[in-house]
């Protein structure tokens, strides 16, 4: 197995919403321990876990991942002193994304401008849409 690392500055905390949550059930704890007291608190999570099952799907296309690794959060990391999320995976031995020496060329390709959900916990000033591609990336896929 080969092990995959994906940084990003999007916030994709895996909040485990995936749905809607009835008034009555408020407040709802979310499967990292997030307490939501209204719909708002909610909608955020619900972003959170949209943009984390984007990059997963997104990978998905070309791969079958293996221990899937939740994201973690970090102050720091290869965007400097932003803040970064990271999560790992594992996939077979394979050269599928290589092309002219990059080896996740095809993955860059695949992610590039695809559309992500902005203004949740991040500390940077993002587009919204995932760039891996150029000079001033905001994902970056690393072995």
């Amino acid at each position: 197995m080969q092990k995959i690392e994906c940084y990003t500055l999007f916030d994709i905390t895996a909040t485990g919403i995936n749905g809607h949550v009835k008034a009555a059930q408020f407040p709802y704890v979310s499967r990292n321990g997030l307490t939501m007291a209204d719909p708002a608190s909610l909608a955020r999570a619900r972003n959170q876990q949209r943009n984390f099952d984007t990059l997963l799907q997104l990978i998905g296309l070309r791969t079958q991942m293996f221990n899937v690794s939740d994201p973690t959060v970090q102050d720091t990391g290869p965007f400097g002193n932003q803040r970064t999320w990271h999560f790992d995976f594992e996939i077979e031995p394979q050269a599928q994304w290589l092309v002219d020496g990059d080896e996740f060329w095809v993955l860059k390709q695949d992610s590039d401008s695809t559309p992500m959900i902005i203004d949740l916990e991040e500390t940077s000033d993002l587009e919204p849409r995932i760039i891996t591609l150029g000079d001033s990336p905001n994902t970056i896929y690393h072995a």
